[in-house]
């Protein structure tokens, strides 16, 4: 038997979210602070040129960007 995800037609980094959202949003205070913290997310870029490495740039993500 398939996976439910896989029969949605869905990838499981998109089952995985949307079943965060809802747990998420079940949550009551202080829980709901808690979980909110950690759904920004962070990514370090660093340009290479010539085999060296450049500057690295740190970017935050916002959760209500991701949706």
């Amino acid at each position: 038997m398939s996976a439910y995800w896989r029969v949605a037609g869905m990838t499981y980094v998109k089952y995985a979210n949307l079943c965060a959202d809802v747990v998420r949003g079940a949550l009551k205070e202080p829980h709901l602070t808690k979980a909110k913290a950690r759904e920004a997310v962070y990514f370090k870029a660093t340009e290479f040129t010539n085999g060296i490495a450049g500057s690295s740039v740190i970017t935050e993500i916002a959760a209500a960007a991701k949706k």
